[in-house]
């Protein structure tokens, strides 16, 4: 497409591009809205978060891009304007095989479902968060999915903390299976029974809860050991040795960026095997992505593994033909996981990050989790100084490659600002927008019916090599994307032009290292990330040198959830900081394949390591030498890859010509050469300096002048967090009417006001979970809604749930309620007669009452005691037992009230 868009008649000398390369240093100081700062400098704590805190209390850095409980801090600068977001999800990860090192209580299903009566939710948010969360036993927490799986979550409505029960519970799966419990401590043939727990030494939080959790454990009566380490060790030990020769039990886990919208992937990714983080096997899919453990694992197990990866290939392959469709699959696979208790939810954090008061521009996205997204990088300045200092715990824990790389929180948080996204979210709800592109319909159906024109292309993975589509090829989908917006708007940072033949070979690329073991970019853990998507594509057509038809099996009931799911199937690299960190020159991408087809690194960490090669890192010098190398070898004869040129063939469309084959690589070695890093990317800014070793470790970044590509309003929206008032009497009847307010406080402020036209929802529960009914209410002007107790309700105890949320304030923290329902006491008053005689006045009074008080009493008594009995009885905790008792001498004392009142 560099011929179609520009065509230059001459090969550019390799100083002209050198110029070309250092001109965006000069050109900085031009004019630009976009993005508001010139320069960011991150510098790195290397995990002390301490420093990083007294830096940001002395001014000295605009934030610390970490989410640190409030206690931490001894005192805010003057100011300091608080950003609360759902930063972090936390939870328990059980290694659930029976492993080969010793006897692993945890491989019974009993056992780990039981920890859930220790995990004690209300601790963590209270106590490790300090009230900064929102407690979750699955994986969803705060999202709008919440809303679609109460049914499945009122199962669980009794999982709160139990010592007791948990601990009778393990006793009797443990002994059935040869186990002993001598003087409090639990011994298998004569040795003790040692539970490894992994602590990370370098996050409070998950350090904190990690030692909670193991006094409970020792309260059990295990033996427990810490492996203590960081991130990178974490990545290693765990999730890339297998957990059925390894030493480790339980790993407090904590992810970053797992909020949004439709999050069907939240339960794809981490209940099932398909994305590679899991545990243990399925047909599907292999433990951690590399092992196959099935023969270590419970029948059981691997039947649960195979029924969560079926539904969610139906997810990822949109064998669902309604929105009710769609969410019973989420919620098969959330009650299986929750039964399965492999990952334990624990709680999303909602900690605040704290920001200068002259820092402007930033933006909590829930989506992303973090403050330095792709919005801040836009839009944060620093009054009217050009440059800005961002403090981080770390400048990377892992490494920097589109295959599966990108695997750490910290790393992701610089590649937003080098890297446009495909689509954009809404702050507050993680609602995609579409950014780089506009598109149009062509067709949009549940059933797999729409012809795939036999001239559309598709990469083969049996041929290995672009070919057109099989006779007969029929999609869900067709679309076409116009990238007219990225390609008139932005360049590639080393200033070459953005093209279709970039987008098309990052299909390609995924398509090599995923579909097919016997290519020489294969690996394992990127075929599990994006093999089932990109089975999805059924073909692609080039329409001109901006716009392209993809055809896919990847319908959704929203079109714009669909759309940019489909474009996200044809693009998926970039790991987990996708839709980003995907895009680069596909120059970049033939010096990283061949890097990776020679042997010298690999995509992922777990094939480099059984490999004894390096993790692909595209900051790091030797793997950016071996890129170069790579280049240099190609770049004189102008190489182009054998299949773009068979997409030019079969389209009979120029993509490249050799001459822009060239210019292209020669602007790519020289940005390598200059900056010292591969990161050439799209996005507002690029990486001018990476120094890991230095004292403290810092990176710069600054503005990429080829970038000018607004963003669309609606993703830079401010969200709110909203807050529940709601007063219940000690006693309601039925009938009656209670008043509630909802109180709304802006991204960045500390003063909450009246929210209105949110949407209130309200469930009515059993005691034991069992929805009764559901509603929802929008509060008026002044914030306020109501709820009236249903007239049909028996006396009793019951749970009321109320959430609160807007389109583009998402945030589901719902709060619940007791209500203690009276019987209505109806009475009859009848006639006062009055007879007027000239001798007398006679006046008859009748009072009859449809209910004697005494029934009244009798009939409520009975109920309330039944309901207390039945409470204690399933009570899992003292206060549970108190709570009841309390309600009970509470309503007496009415009902005694309400006697003496009648005498």
């Amino acid at each position: 497409m560099r011929g179609i868009l520009k065509a230059r008649d001459k090969i550019i000398s390799i100083l002209i591009f050198t110029l070309i390369l250092l001109g965006p240093l000069s050109a900085l100081a031009q004019s630009s809205s976009i993005p508001a700062s010139t320069e960011i400098t991150f510098i790195s704590y290397n995990g002390n978060d301490a420093n990083g805190i007294l830096a940001f209390e002395h001014g000295q850095i605009a934030f610390y891009a970490y989410a640190v409980p409030p206690s931490e801090y001894t005192a805010l600068p003057p100011g300091a304007k608080a950003y609360l977001m759902p930063s972090t999800y936390y939870d328990i990860l059980v290694n659930p095989l029976n492993t080969t090192f010793g006897f692993n209580p945890f491989q019974f299903q009993q056992v780990r479902f039981a920890l859930n009566f220790i995990a004690n939710r209300t601790y963590f948010v209270d106590n490790i968060l300090h009230g900064y969360g929102i407690p979750t036993i699955t994986l969803y927490a705060g999202e709008q999915c919440i809303l679609h799986i109460q049914n499945t979550l009122a199962k669980y409505a009794n999982i709160h903390y139990n010592f007791t029960y948990a601990n009778e519970t393990i006793y009797k799966v443990l002994t059935a299976h040869g186990a002993q419990y001598i003087n409090g401590k639990w011994y298998y043939n004569g040795k003790p029974i040692t539970v490894y727990v992994f602590v990370r030494t370098d996050a409070t939080v998950r350090r904190e809860y990690a030692e909670y959790f193991i006094a409970q454990l020792q309260k059990l009566g295990f033996t427990v050991q810490q492996i203590q380490g960081n991130l990178q060790k974490e990545i290693s030990f765990v999730y890339g040795s297998d957990p059925a020769n390894t030493t480790w039990n339980i790993l407090i886990e904590a992810w970053g960026g797992t909020y949004g919208y439709y999050d069907a992937g939240l339960v794809e990714g981490l209940y099932g095997t398909l994305a590679g983080d899991a545990p243990f096997t399925s047909y599907y899919g292999l433990t951690f992505g590399t092992y196959n453990d099935s023969k270590y694992e419970s029948p059981l197990l691997l039947h649960e593994a195979n029924e969560i990866d079926n539904w969610s290939l139906k997810l990822i392959q949109s064998q669902f033909t309604s929105a009710a469709q769609y969410y019973q699959l989420i919620n098969d696979i959330v009650n299986v996981g929750i039964n399965m208790s492999v990952r334990i939810g624990l709680g999303m954090s909602l900690t605040p990050e704290y920001v200068l008061s002259n820092i402007n521009g930033v933006y909590p996205n829930y989506a992303q989790g973090t403050l330095l997204n792709f919005q801040t990088y836009l839009e944060i300045a620093n009054g009217t100084y050009p440059n800005i200092t961002i403090g981080v715990r770390y400048l990377s824990q892992g490494s920097a490659n589109p295959g599966v790389g990108f695997t750490d929180a910290y790393t992701d948080e610089i590649a937003n600002a080098l890297f446009t996204p495909q689509y954009l979210t809404i702050p507050g709800s993680g609602y995609p927008v579409p950014y780089i592109y506009t598109y149009k319909i062509v067709n949009l159906t549940p059933h797999a019916v729409v012809p795939v024109p036999s001239n559309a292309l598709w990469w083969n993975p049996v041929k290995q090599q672009i070919t057109r589509v099989p006779p007969n090829t029929t999609a869900q989908m067709a679309v076409i994307y116009n990238l007219a917006p990225l390609i008139n708007n932005d360049k590639w940072a080393d200033g070459q032009n953005i093209t279709l033949a970039d987008i098309i070979y990052q299909y390609i690329v995924a398509s090599e290292m995923s579909l097919n073991s016997s290519n020489p970019i294969y690996d394992s853990e990127a075929s599990s990330a994006y093999g089932p998507s990109l089975q999805t594509i059924k073909g692609f057509k080039i329409i001109n040198s901006t716009a392209i038809e993809i055809w896919g099996n990847d319908w959704f009931f929203d079109p714009t959830a669909a759309v940019t799911s489909l474009f996200l199937a044809f693009n998926p690299l970039g790991y987990a900081a996708e839709p980003a960190a995907g895009y680069f020159p596909w120059q970049v991408y033939v010096g990283m394949k061949a890097v990776v087809a020679e042997g010298k690194a690999a995509w992922s960490e777990g094939t480099a390591q059984s490999k004894g090669i390096d993790w692909l890192n595209l900051v790091s010098p030797t793997d950016v030498g071996y890129i170069i190398s790579a280049l240099q070898n190609v770049s004189s004869m102008g190489y182009i890859p054998k299949s773009l040129l068979q997409v030019e063939n079969l389209s009979n469309i120029t993509l490249v010509t050799p001459q822009q084959a060239i210019a292209g690589y020669q602007a790519a070695l020289s940005f390598m050469k200059t900056y010292g890093n591969a990161l050439i990317g799209d996005g507002p800014f690029m990486l001018v300096a990476w120094n890991p070793s230095a004292s403290p470790p810092f990176a710069k970044i600054v503005r990429n002048p080829y970038f000018h590509l607004v963003p669309p309003a609606e993703a830079l929206s401010l969200p709110e967090i909203f807050s529940i008032s709601f007063s219940v009497p000690s006693t309601v009847t039925v009938g009656q009417t209670l008043n509630g307010t909802i109180m709304g406080t802006p991204a960045g402020s500390t003063t909450a006001q009246p929210a209105s036209n949110v949407t209130v929802y309200l469930e009515l529960l059993y005691p034991n979970g069992t929805i009764i009914s559901s509603l929802q209410e929008m509060t008026n002007a002044n914030g306020q809604f109501t709820f009236t107790v249903p007239t049909n309700l028996s006396p009793g105890s019951y749970l009321l749930t109320i959430a609160a949320y807007q389109n583009t304030s998402i945030l589901i923290n719902p709060v619940t309620y007791t209500l203690v329902v009276l019987p209505s006491i109806t009475t009859t008053t009848s006639t006062t007669t009055t007879s007027t005689t000239t001798s007398s006045i006679t006046t008859t009074t009748s009072i009859s009452t449809t209910t004697s008080i005494s029934t009244v009493v009798s009939t409520v008594v009975s109920t309330v005691i039944s309901t207390v009995v039945s409470t204690i009885t399933t009570s899992a905790s003292n206060v549970g037992y108190l709570a009841a008792i309390i309600v009970l001498i509470i309503i007496i004392i009415v009902l005694a009230v309400l006697l003496l009142r009648r005498r």
